[in-house]
């Protein structure tokens, strides 16, 4: 299977979705956006990754690529393509099917418990994933669902944490299980100054505590990554279309 990702921001480590490719022998590509490159044609891959990121999904000005991602992903979403959308990603698949996304009443950033909806304990993207497990944030924007989607996740500071829709083949997930412990940890000790506390903040003491009490990372981007690849194999198409 061909998968491209999508990358917002420089990044020097293997993430869970570097690892898991490699373990299953996917070919594993993708595009810088941040750095101008083109965003890649349907006919390149077969499922697209759109990853996290710094930015908002409304800095069109700030950011010019972000039109250009924008268009990509309504061409990616009308050729029926799986896509996965973690985080930003997430937002911006959101968006791409008529929710909006805005700055969120608080900041979720640290370990925090996300637990599936209904629809989420019956849906096959979350199979073998336990109904409350706990995972890293790191946002300060949310995103209302599109007409049609279905939540399947919520966490006590945001609402909806994964969604899916009958219509397309993808998955949006508002957290991390892309991210490493070494990832975390990076994180939480170059960049904490500017996590204000909060509610749903930890401090960097807290959150490298916890990280180092979190025996794996990898089993829920492992889980998630299996599920979508079986449900959503290429001779079981859905029907698709954005307008």
């Amino acid at each position: 299977m061909r998968i491209h990702l999508i990358e917002h921001d420089s990044l020097d480590f293997q993430t869970n979705v570097d690892h898991w490719a490699t373990q299953r022998g996917h070919a594993l590509s993708r595009t810088e956006v941040f750095r101008g490159e083109p965003f890649p044609d349907p006919d390149t891959y077969d499922w697209l990754m759109v990853m996290g990121g710094s930015q908002h999904a409304w800095e069109e000005p700030l950011h010019p690529w972000l039109a250009a991602e924008k268009d990509g992903l309504g061409r990616a979403l009308d050729r029926g393509k799986v896509i996965l959308g973690i985080c930003f990603g997430a937002q911006l698949l959101a968006e791409a099917l008529g929710g909006q996304v805005f700055p969120h009443r608080e900041r979720e950033i640290g370990w925090h418990s996300v637990s599936q909806t209904a629809a989420g304990r019956l849906s096959e993207l979350f199979r073998g994933v336990p109904s409350d497990f706990l995972t890293f944030h790191w946002h300060s924007d949310h995103y209302d669902l599109p007409g049609g989607a279905v939540p399947l996740a919520s966490s006590a500071c945001s609402e909806n944490q994964a969604f899916t829709h009958p219509a397309y083949p993808l998955l949006g997930l508002q957290f991390h299980p892309e991210y490493t412990r070494e990832m975390v940890g990076h994180f939480a000790r170059e960049f904490s100054a500017a996590w204000t506390p909060g509610p749903f903040v930890a401090g960097p003491g807290p959150i490298l505590s916890q990280t180092e009490t979190v025996p794996d990372t990898y089993w829920l981007m492992e889980k998630i990554l299996d599920n979508m690849a079986r449900f959503y194999r290429p001779e079981n198409p859905l029907p698709h279309s954005i307008t």
